[in-house]
């Protein structure tokens, strides 16, 4: 009589010991870093119900976590080679390093702060240190492609592509979906072949999704094009790859966790002492335009000229449809006095003024793209702001830059308002030192690589580099009398 080897169920080989350990050790990492950052995502919660397009970052740790589940899946026996004292030295230095992006970092790019979202690279640094002292930094850099993705989709070089791309609904969807293919493929990536083809049907896959909301919700808001062509992608493609090649196989175990228990509790310790002292960091005031109510809006981005003033030309651009989304409108309108001022000219010449008005849908779209990020600031330093009130309820800011490149300091005054909601307006009255009919103004175009080359500068010198800590507001006094008569003649203008 022959004895029956009872088989251990499903339930027994999928839930192993190293798989509970590994879950336990996930669930401190993860609590850690929702604390230690629990500002960063409430912040592109906002930006997710205003409409920008920061939100895309919260899609990127499923999709990374799908590539580590491929990676573990591909992992075959390892040495077992291990040192705790270089784990615990490494996993410190990168705690360290996440606290100083977020508390020292951070706040030399507060006017950036949407754009870069810094916090969230010292998050991911934070996650990279706590899974080394929880798994052992040979563990950690097994993962080395996940790693790679993650810190590679960072909101700097998403924009960037982004903006590249056009900037619509539709690109931001693409290059979303470009994440969503990377992560399927790298999963998938037993061969380049089948790689690509995993990551290629995702893409497909996603795209024809895509374009069917874009063709039968137009007005649906950014985060849809985002996030529902992505994800639906990553659970059909992801779901069938794994079905058919683990078709009747058992469960892929885990491979034994070189750090124990004991160890991994002391890790733990250095990870809640990290994240307690990274919750206390507050994020950067941004000093944004305050947002004001406008009259009704006028069916046109034209700001109607004070009396006293006469307009000489009108222009407008196009980048901004790239920056802020299709429909954006930027006009310049250049006025000049009818009358010479010797408050402004002491040889009584005509000022002229540049009236600038970006025109989006939503006011959030400038906390993005403030002001001053709109120029080609080069070497240029830039003036402490000072907020005036221009009547209706109007605040404006004023600020000043001194140009090396058109050897000339230029005042701006902006200011932000709401004009029907759909319509808001970012009005900016420009003036430069040259007093001269026809001295140069500066072009509202922004320059990737030159502002690139200024937060640089910034990260290894400083904000002293491009800040005029002693500025002279030469048009204070004018550029707030004007933008006072400019508030008021829209107002009677309704």
């Amino acid at each position: 009589m022959t004895a029956t080897v009872e088989q251990p169920s499903f339930t027994e080989r999928f839930f192993t010991r190293a798989l509970r350990h590994t879950t336990r050790r996930w669930i401190v990492i993860v609590a850690a870093t929702v604390i230690a950052f629990h500002s960063t995502w409430l912040q592109l919660i906002d930006e997710i119900r205003a409409g920008t397009t920061g939100g895309y970052v919260l899609i990127v740790p499923p999709l990374v976590a799908i590539v580590a589940i491929g990676i573990t899946r591909q992992r075959r026996n390892e040495l077992p080679i291990h040192d705790r004292q270089t784990d615990i030295i490494t996993a410190v230095l990168l705690l360290l390093i996440a606290l100083a992006i977020k508390g020292l970092l951070m706040p030399r790019y507060a006017t950036n702060y949407q754009v870069m979202h810094l916090d969230v690279l010292a998050a991911w640094v934070f996650v990279c240190g706590a899974c080394v002292a929880m798994f052992g930094l040979r563990v950690t850099a097994a993962y080395w492609q996940a790693w790679a993705m993650l810190f590679l989709s960072s909101p700097v070089l998403y924009r960037i592509v982004l903006v590249e791309s056009g900037g619509t609904k539709l690109a931001a969807g693409q290059v979303t979906l470009v994440l969503a293919a990377t992560a399927i493929g790298l999963a998938t990536r037993r061969t380049r072949a089948r790689g690509f083809f995993y990551g290629s049907a995702t893409f497909v896959t996603g795209l024809f999704v895509l374009i069917l909301i874009d063709q039968r919700w137009p007005d649906a808001s950014i985060a849809v094009s985002q996030y529902v062509p992505a994800v639906i992608a990553t659970l059909v493609v992801g779901a069938g790859a794994y079905l058919w090649t683990y078709r009747g196989l058992a469960p892929r175990t885990l491979p034994p966790n070189p750090v124990s228990i004991p160890q991994a509790v002391r890790g733990a310790l250095c990870i809640v002492v990290a994240a307690l002292l990274a919750a206390l960091v507050p994020l950067p005031d941004q000093r944004l335009t305050p947002v004001s109510e406008g009259p009704s809006y006028s069916g046109t981005a034209t700001q109607i000229v004070p009396p006293g003033w006469v307009q000489l030309s009108s222009v407008d651009y196009d980048w901004p449809r790239a920056y802020f989304r299709q429909g954006s409108v930027l006009r310049r309108q250049m006025i000049r006095a009818e009358e010479p001022n010797p408050d402004w000219d002491r040889l009584l010449r005509p000022r002229t003024v540049a009236v600038q008005t970006l025109q989006v849908r939503s006011p959030n779209a400038f906390a993005v793209y403030p002001t001053e990020s709109m120029y080609e600031l080069g070497m240029s330093r830039v003036s402490p702001k000072e907020y005036v009130e221009l009547g209706h309820g109007v605040t404006a800011e004023y600020f000043t830059v001194v140009d090396d490149n058109l050897l000339l300091t230029w005042s701006l005054l902006s200011f932000v308002w709401v004009r029907s909601d759909t319509v808001a307006q970012r009005v900016s009255l420009l003036t430069v030192d040259n007093h001269e009919l026809d001295a140069p103004f500066p072009q509202p175009e922004p320059n990737t690589v030159t502002n690139a080359r200024t937060l640089l500068r910034v990260l290894l010198r400083g904000n002293g580099t491009v800040e005029d800590t002693e500025p002279e507001y030469k048009d204070r006094s004018m550029l707030i009398e004007v933008g006072r008569e400019l508030v008021e003649a829209q107002w009677q203008g309704e």
